[in-house]
């Protein structure tokens, strides 16, 4: 018999904890394109999300078919110690930012407030996914149960003549002549596949997929659609 490891949830301060109390009680299941769509992505201290540290998380909310410009969540998580310098070349995230932001706890809390549970809209959603994941169960003990959608998968599926999968978002943002002026921040980021989403909109509407279960069963046909693509 397998006994799994019980992982305490951590002491917090009376004011973090009432916070945690105050998020959303339960992830939302089911909606329409016309609802409120959370787009995330993280900055890490390198490229395994399972043990590099969370640097920095953006998010905006996209409803309908427009992106609501405020508020959106940008917030960096204070680091004891400095990632290397060639990894400051990657993110942008400077030594002083990295030891001078918010607790990680204050950081994760800003955060889940401002997601709530709205599903998530990631491009390689799975990388975002667990470091959102493995940083809140370090700080707050809360695991992730809301719902996921990986545009890097959705895309190819929904837009055949496009870029195809296992494409970086660049590809996809040129496809769709998509102007970026700023990349490779998280709101940034998070913003450039806000409008990638907007972009891929008419093509699920026009295959009758308006619901987030529609899109969850489509993105389940890549486990095997995609098995061959290189």
């Amino acid at each position: 018999m397998v006994i799994w490891p019980f992982r305490p949830r951590p002491a917090l301060q009376p004011a973090l904890a009432a916070r945690v109390r105050a998020l959303a009680p339960s992830p939302v299941r089911d909606q329409t394109l016309d609802d409120d769509w959370v787009v995330v992505d993280v900055e890490t201290g390198g490229l395994n999300p399972r043990a590099d540290p969370l640097l920095a998380i953006g998010a905006v909310t996209v409803r309908g078919s427009a992106i609501v410009m405020a508020p959106t969540c940008e917030v960096r998580l204070r680091q004891l110690e400095a990632t290397a310098a060639d990894n400051i070349l990657v993110h942008g995230i400077t030594t002083g930012q990295q030891l001078s932001g918010l607790a990680p706890a204050e950081a994760l809390l800003d955060w889940l407030a401002f997601a709530g549970g709205q599903p998530r809209l990631a491009y390689h959603a799975e990388f975002d996914r667990v470091a959102l994941q493995r940083a809140s169960l370090n700080a707050l003990g809360l695991p992730d149960r809301t719902i996921w959608l990986d545009l890097a998968v959705l895309a190819p599926l929904l837009v055949p003549q496009g870029p195809g999968f296992n494409r970086p978002l660049d590809d996809w943002l040129a496809f769709f002549r998509i102007p970026v002026y700023q990349r490779h921040g998280a709101l940034a980021d998070a913003y450039a596949t806000a409008q990638l989403w907007l972009a891929l909109l008419p093509a699920a509407r026009a295959r009758k997929l308006t619901h987030l279960r529609q899109l969850l069963r489509l993105g389940r046909q890549a486990r095997w659609l995609n098995s061959g693509q290189t």
